[in-house]
């Protein structure tokens, strides 16, 4: 980083960032009130995320990257857009999952996760199902899982991860226009790459009916 960039990152960190491992999370208390929560996992520079916070002023909404460039920018803007509906966490998503109790998230993102093309290395995708089980646990009934990825066969992947997971419904949908165009896709729109969105919702429980005769 530049000794600019580091200035932000040291004054803003403490301030907007949670810790990656701690105690349970209070998300009233996180961001002083009640509302929806919704999980995004990598966020690159976080120009999606800011975009979509902006739009949606009454969700709150925790990021999650290892990528400290991408930290300090979305640290920058929210301080310059006042953004007291966002959190981030500067860390590994599978070490702060354990901060989030059940059925706590409205929603979770996962847009355009790295793909680890080696075969090697295809152990190491987010979408794998033992994240999936612990992602729809802190899924409240009713929430929704989004997925993007430019990756064919990760796509091919999520589908097959998402569909066999007893409690989700959904698969592929159209482009929604409320996802915002990340750099990242662009890149990828000019290499040949068409995007796939999944969205898939945790089914809710429905008790058993008393038996009739």
């Amino acid at each position: 980083m530049t000794p600019a960039r580091a200035a932000v990152f040291e004054r803003l960190e403490d301030v907007w960032c949670l810790d990656v491992v701690g105690p349970m999370l209070d998300p009233a208390a996180v961001f002083g009130r009640v509302a929806p929560l919704v999980l995004e996992i990598g966020m690159g520079l976080g120009d999606t995320t800011v975009a979509t916070v902006i739009a949606e002023p009454d969700v709150d909404v925790i990021a999650i990257d290892v990528h400290t460039p991408g930290i300090v920018s979305t640290l920058a803007h929210i301080e310059s857009n006042e953004l007291g509906n966002l959190r981030l966490v500067h860390g590994d998503a599978l070490r702060f999952l354990p901060r989030l109790g059940s059925a706590v998230l409205t929603g979770v993102r996962i847009y355009f996760p790295d793909p680890w093309p080696k075969v090697r290395h295809r152990h190491r995708r987010i979408v794998r199902d033992d994240v999936m089980v612990e992602l729809v646990e802190r899924l409240r009934p009713g929430g929704w899982i989004h997925l993007a990825t430019d990756i064919d066969d990760y796509a091919t992947r999520m589908l097959d991860v998402c569909g066999h997971n007893p409690d989700l419904v959904g698969g592929v949908i159209e482009r929604p226009d409320h996802r915002p165009v990340s750099r990242y896709e662009k890149r990828g729109i000019e290499a040949g790459r068409a995007a796939t969105d999944l969205w898939f919702i945790k089914q809710q429980l429905v008790p058993d009916q008393p038996f009739m005769r």
